[in-house]
């Protein structure tokens, strides 16, 4: 009993907190965070704690750095990144010691956060359901038993089971994220603007959902916002993001009515007027054009070296890989690409034989010569350059496009962000069932594109040479191509090598493409485009190399 009493007088003394679900919460400290966005500080060495199982709300002025704030506390940002970097420590107080020295952004990785994001980035592809097994699947202690099952969280915060996330209201997907982010059983609730866009009704009852989760649950809660009038009416601690101090200030609950004075939107310093001539405007513009090819292109190289260690099999869960492979195979080798590659296949298979046929020279004496030789040729040409190169080039077209817009949806509608927050790499449920998806679909497409273009070859022949009839056709077509000491056409390996090779690179182009950041749609849709361009050049550059090997 003293032990119990010792461990209870313990967890008081570093603010730790036991919620209402029995789970214990503990305060989280920001001990000298230092967050830069190029060369503007949004904070200055500040130090602040945020109380364990209260609502804390953070205001500020617009441009303030509010977003950035809440990504750094998220884990999303690195410490040394392109555009924004930070320093400090971040954590329960009982671990911030441990990463003080480390002199630079540390997290503390025993600390588990949750974000409810803005934009929801609810996993479309799934139910209500499975999208809070997902992140009671992938919770951080795994051994501990789940507080509840996915059924009982989507009955408490009252979500349809069976309504599609398409579906859904926006109420509705709100209440989901939420419980997707307690499912996951975190220390610490992110709310990014929970109320934005909403009316002054709405955001009252989103308020209310935040104050009732909080009282179910007591979490560590963070709600992120502009619309303080809104929300203060739940808060338990107001901090205010000073753009002036650059500091997190404490408000007390005296001056909440102030708050709206001491809010100031950062206005960013214009830019001074250019007084380039046209000339260096124009050179100026070639070099940030060349140099952002250079990055691309050197970004693109570093991706496919890093492929073999990214690709690795490895996923948390068999379960949920199995589940995205499937979800990709389909997208990538679906019936709708069944049909795009057997029309292909159609196309390439009647032009070759009935043009072939028909443009003979001196057809009147040449074709009876030449009819079985040119037969054999047709075969030959199909099955190891034609179908192979026009499949390859469509597949990338089609399937490359079809994955960088679901990948790069899936970076701007924040889902790759909530992998990260349940503890998933991207590449273990993104760029691995993809790379699988291309290596299982690309093969079978291409064969029925071939299956098709014989099929065709020997229905054009047939009607044409109606007086030599099919056996002559089926005598002949596979002559350059049937090994005599194996039941597999000559030549297979060198076509399975140019579909997979084809394959794994269209994949890991439209994946990186889509993975990249992303502000806007229109970022998205560039995504597609370029996917389209390199994957398509990446293909045949392929061809083109195997063909100087081949023959």
């Amino acid at each position: 009993m003293n032990d119990s009493i010792n461990a209870e007088d313990d967890r008081h003394q570093s603010g730790e907190q036991t919620a209402g679900d029995g789970v214990p919460t503990r305060p989280l400290c920001l001990h000298e965070l230092h967050v830069q966005a190029g060369d503007r500080v949004l904070l200055s060495d500040t130090s602040v704690t945020i109380p364990a199982a209260k609502i804390t709300v953070i205001v500020g002025g617009s441009g303030a750095g509010k977003s950035v704030l809440l990504r750094v506390l998220a884990g999303l940002l690195p410490h040394d990144g392109d555009v924004i970097s930070w320093r400090g420590q971040i954590g329960a107080p009982e671990n911030i010691d441990a990463t003080k020295a480390s002199g630079r952004g540390a997290m503390d990785q025993t600390q588990r956060v949750g974000i409810v994001f803005q934009q929801f980035a609810l996993f479309d592809e799934l139910s209500p359901t499975a999208n809070v097994q997902f992140a009671i699947d992938h919770r951080t202690n795994r051994r501990k038993r789940p507080l509840q099952s996915a059924k009982a969280w989507l009955d408490e915060l009252g979500v349809p089971a069976r309504t599609p996330i398409a579906g859904l209201s926006g109420g509705q997907k709100q209440r989901l994220a939420i419980a997707r982010t307690l499912a996951a059983d975190p220390d610490v609730i992110l709310y990014d603007e929970p109320t934005s866009g909403l009316d002054a009704a709405s955001g009252r009852k989103v308020a209310e959902l935040i104050r009732q989760t909080q009282t179910n649950h007591s979490r560590t809660s963070i709600v992120v916002t502009h619309d303080y009038e809104t929300l203060l009416p739940i808060a338990d601690e107001v901090l205010l993001l000073d753009s002036a101090a650059r500091q997190l200030v404490s408000i007390p609950e005296s001056q909440w009515d102030q708050i709206a004075d001491r809010m100031e939107s950062v206005a960013l310093e214009p830019k001074e007027p250019s007084d380039q001539t046209v000339g260096s405007q124009i050179r100026s513009s070639v070099s940030r054009t060349v140099d952002q090819f250079l990055t691309n292109t050197g970004g693109a190289l570093v991706a496919a070296a890093k492929l073999p260690i990214d690709a690795l099999p490895i996923v948390p869960r068999i379960r949920w890989g199995t589940r995205f492979l499937m979800h990709y195979l389909r997208l990538v080798g679906g019936p709708s690409a069944w049909f795009y590659l057997v029309l292909a296949g159609l196309i390439v298979g009647f032009t070759g034989t009935y043009f072939t046929f028909r443009f003979l020279p001196f057809r009147l004496y040449t074709q009876p010569l030449l009819i079985d030789e040119l037969l054999s040729s047709i075969g030959f040409a199909l099955y190891r350059i034609l179908v192979p190169v026009l499949a390859t080039v469509l597949i990338a077209a089609r399937c490359g496009a079809a994955v960088a817009a679901d990948v790069g949806v899936k970076r701007y509608g924040g889902q790759v962000d909530a992998l990260k927050t349940l503890g998933v790499r991207p590449q273990a449920y993104l760029l691995v069932p993809i790379v699988l998806a291309f290596l299982i679909a690309t093969p079978m497409l291409e064969w029925l594109a071939f299956s098709a273009a014989k099929a065709i070859s020997l229905v054009t022949f047939t009607l044409s040479h109606d007086e030599i009839g099919p056996h002559f056709w089926q005598q002949h077509f596979y002559r350059n191509l049937i090994q005599s000491d194996s039941r597999l056409f000559d030549g297979w390996g060198w076509v399975m090598l140019k579909n997979l090779v084809c394959g794994v690179g269209t994949a890991a182009i439209g994946y990186y493409r889509g993975i990249a950041p992303k502000q806007s749609a229109s970022d998205v849709s560039h995504a597609i485009t370029s996917t389209v361009l390199w994957t398509t050049l990446y293909v045949l550059v392929v061809h083109f190399v195997v063909a100087l090997l081949e023959f």
